[in-house]
């Protein structure tokens, strides 16, 4: 938590709010938790100041704000994690500080824009272009065709929620998604991919796609109070010893690589 869904409503929200962030000007760049910046600190806060934010997207889970120097030319690139906690506002430059505020850029027209993480694992930094991120991520969940899919599914023998799990083979799907995913398409977590008819491909893909759009629209899912905002509901994930929704048997929650993981034995038999 936050995966892409998350993400994405943090995206959205920046892009579409009254004011926008985009065309604003950073004034001055506070930095409340020194190791929240990863790189050098000086550096960012030198190559921020007095920038304007011109552009923004998502690629998996991670953000990515393009800034233009003063002079109207392509500046440098803030990459920013949420990770587990973290939460990103855009709020009158007034309005008090949370307890876990770790990182604000103070922006013109009195706005500010705040970086929370009670965990603060959430990270930002500084990169000349977003492919040195990109790079090895794959694809990302949400925007990959159904060709590509497949394609990059063929020939792999690998368990499915590990490599749904994997942010090399698709960017942005973590264990909550996962976990729904593969309950849409009736897929053990341990079945191997290479186990899959064309047509359970087809679906895995259909169920990824359609869990993700729905979550989206949803503005994520809102799991122990993390992301308050989302609305998603989840049919499996965080529901072990609960009657499955589809016919009644219990949720199992077991340990696989490490990860918590929710399946319908019914559902979902391991064959």
């Amino acid at each position: 938590m936050p995966e892409l869904p998350e993400v994405e409503s943090v995206l959205q929200c920046l892009s579409s709010s009254s004011p926008a962030l985009i065309g604003r000007q950073v004034q001055k760049v506070l930095v409340l938790r020194d190791s929240v910046v990863d790189g050098d600190l000086d550096t960012l806060v030198t190559a921020l100041t007095g920038s304007i934010c011109s552009t923004i997207f998502r690629h998996g889970k991670y953000l990515f704000f393009g800034f233009l120097s003063s002079h109207g030319t392509q500046s440098r690139w803030m990459a920013l994690h949420l990770r587990m906690t973290g939460r990103l506002f855009l709020v009158p430059e007034h309005k008090s500080r949370e307890r876990h505020t770790r990182f604000t850029l103070i922006l013109d027209q009195g706005l500010a824009l705040r970086f929370d993480d009670p965990r603060a694992f959430g990270r930002v930094w500084l990169v000349d272009d977003p492919s040195e991120v990109t790079v090895s991520l794959g694809p990302d969940a949400l925007l990959v065709t159904r060709d590509c899919f497949l394609d990059r599914l063929a020939g792999l023998k690998r368990q499915l929620k590990p490599l749904l799990l994997d942010q090399s083979f698709v960017a942005g799907i973590g264990n909550i998604y996962t976990d729904e995913i593969l309950f849409r398409a009736r897929l053990h977590p341990l079945r191997i991919s290479d186990s899959l008819t064309s047509e359970e491909t087809t679906l895995l893909y259909e169920s990824m796609h359609t869990v993700l759009e729905q979550a989206v629209t949803a503005k994520g899912a809102n799991i122990d109070g993390v992301f308050e905002a989302g609305s998603f509901h989840v049919q499996v994930y965080g529901r072990g010893g609960k009657p499955c929704c589809l016919c009644g048997t219990e949720i199992m929650k077991e340990r696989f690589g490490q990860r918590g993981t929710h399946f319908c034995p019914v559902c979902q038999p391991c064959v």
